[in-house]
């Protein structure tokens, strides 16, 4: 009844009836248009959703390279021919993924500008699957490392572009918990490495590790393009189709989205246009790059990505050897960074990103400076207890840690210099993780396996502090408000929530009476 009016009339003649005292009527109306409502609701999640998943394949390829080399390295240093490493060789394996992810990175922000950012992401598919082949084929350290090479430039031309492209596609209610779950599945792809690697030859992983890519490839074709790209080329049409199809065919929404992203576009263009380096010194860019590559480089240094690289390495000297399996402890720990991440995209709608950050930075400090004194003590009969804590590091340090600054990248950054921003702040990301996986053998033979677990306790400190004076609040704001808050003077949130809070509250007000 209700599905062939359209919107606009359906609504007027609701009121008509209502007017017009016809209860009946206007109860049958009522129902119908819910009924609607909650159809269109439910294929706009969907829609979303899809969205969303065909980025969880692309994260999940890009997670397996990574989780790769804690399970290469312990196979190769077993055996008796040409591809025998040692700490050297295995330090070279698991920086270099990261040595090339920079490069490709920085390609990433032009890619997605020029491409489109469903098309970047299936290009960026291709040198991951010729990685793989490369390491599954080789025969000797050279061709192994330049497998891992390309394969981290397959990373670093993938990360972004998902993050933007969820970024640009879902609502503000769903953003934080969209934009979270291709970290999930990252940590998924890690978890599945580790289980593959424990139970198979490293050339059979590497084999399978193929399909990823293959199916991320695929699934994009059936996909709409990023409405905020289209309409910033110019494909009006298009955005409007795509729009549509991202909001549950409720044209009515799509039409005020659209013509709100138009109304962004015509207001930039109205303005001086400024050069790159120009635009970069911008308040509303400097200032969500200032806190997004501090926290990367905080989070880096807070071990997030170290105890990935060489899970079972740490655990060798954690646990001294003895009592638990150290390739049955990796894979539990990427059990628990997985099932922890997957926790935190649904805490992102509940407790904002704030609170998050606060827990996970608190907690892997506290865990972190016990385990190092703990450690410190080398105590006897307690085998179990540096395993313990050492998950529990994992579960906190994944919880905010791990997932934010993805979901930060897509939030933060405006709309004229997104895919740049991405794309440059991953490559600095990479940049800084490569140096730090590099040295990281070296440090610890230095400073033991106890003082790398205070430098990463004192760290994550110094990181939680950081975010609770900077990082604003941007739970369920729309991408316009947020680049609205970083014009505003002054870079702590501190002091300022109240303040954006009556503004916000001023402008729907505002809406409510320009409807009236």
């Amino acid at each position: 009844m209700c599905s062939d009016k359209d919107e606009r009339n359906a609504e007027d003649e609701s009121y008509s009836i209502k007017n017009g005292k016809n209860d009946a009527q206007y109860k049958i109306l009522q129902q119908c248009q819910e009924r609607q409502n909650k159809s269109e609701n439910r294929k706009r999640i969907l829609a979303q959703s899809f969205v969303t998943s065909a980025v969880m394949f692309s994260s999940a390829s890009c997670g397996m390279p990574v989780g790769y080399s804690a399970v290469l390295l312990p196979q190769l240093k077993l055996l008796n021919d040409s591809m025998q490493i040692d700490d050297e060789i295995g330090s070279w394996i698991a920086s270099i993924h990261s040595a090339a992810t920079p490069i490709g990175s920085l390609l990433s922000g032009v890619l997605m500008d020029r491409c489109g950012r469903k098309l970047a992401l299936q290009i960026a598919s291709t040198p991951l699957i010729l990685g793989w082949i490369l390491i599954a084929l080789s025969t000797s350290h050279s061709v192994l490392l330049l497998g891992r090479l390309i394969a981290g430039f397959s990373a670093g031309l993938t990360a972004a572009a998902g993050q933007v492209l969820i970024g640009e596609s879902s609502e503000p209610h769903l953003r934080g918990m969209l934009s979270s779950i291709p970290l999930a599945s990252y940590s998924f792809g890690i978890l599945l490495v580790y289980a593959l690697g424990s139970l198979l030859p490293w050339r059979i992983v590497a084999g399978l590790s193929t399909i990823l890519p293959i199916t991320s490839m695929i699934v994009f074709f059936f996909l709409p393009e990023s409405p905020v790209w289209l309409i910033r080329h110019g494909k009006l049409e298009e955005a409007k189709k795509a729009m549509t199809w991202l909001r549950g065919g409720s044209k009515i929404k799509a039409k005020e989205e659209t013509e709100h992203l138009v109304d962004r576009l015509e207001l930039e263009t109205q303005t001086h246009r400024k050069t790159t380096l120009a635009t970069l010194l911008q308040p509303e860019v400097a200032k969500p790059l200032i806190i997004v590559n501090l926290f990367n480089t905080m989070q880096i240094l807070s071990g997030t990505y170290l105890i990935v690289f060489y899970a079972v390495d740490i655990l060798k000297h954690v646990q001294g050897g003895n009592s638990l399996d150290n390739f049955l402890a990796a894979v539990l720990t990427a059990c628990v960074r997985f099932i922890f991440s997957v926790m935190a995209s649904f805490l992102l709608a509940l407790v904002g990103r704030r609170m998050l950050a606060m827990i996970s930075g608190l907690g892997t400090a506290i865990s972190a400076l016990f385990l190092g004194a703990f450690l410190h003590q080398n105590c006897q009969g307690l085998d179990y207890i540096p395993a313990l804590f050492v998950l529990i590091y994992v579960a906190a340090n994944t919880l905010g840690f791990m997932i934010l600054p993805g979901v930060l990248i897509s939030e933060l950054f405006p709309t004229k210099i997104r895919g740049l921003a991405g794309g440059l702040t991953f490559m600095l990301f990479n940049f800084t993780l490569f140096g730090v996986a590099k040295v990281f053998p070296y440090v610890k033979n230095v400073i033991g396996i106890s003082g790398v677990f205070w430098i990463f306790g004192l760290v994550s400190l110094g990181a939680s502090l950081f975010l609770y004076l900077s990082l604003p609040e941007t739970r369920g704001r729309t991408l316009s408000e947020i680049e609205d808050y970083f014009q505003q003077e002054g870079f702590l949130w501190v002091g300022r929530d109240k303040r954006w809070e009556k503004k916000a509250k001023c402008g729907v007000t505002e809406k409510l009476a320009a409807k009236s």
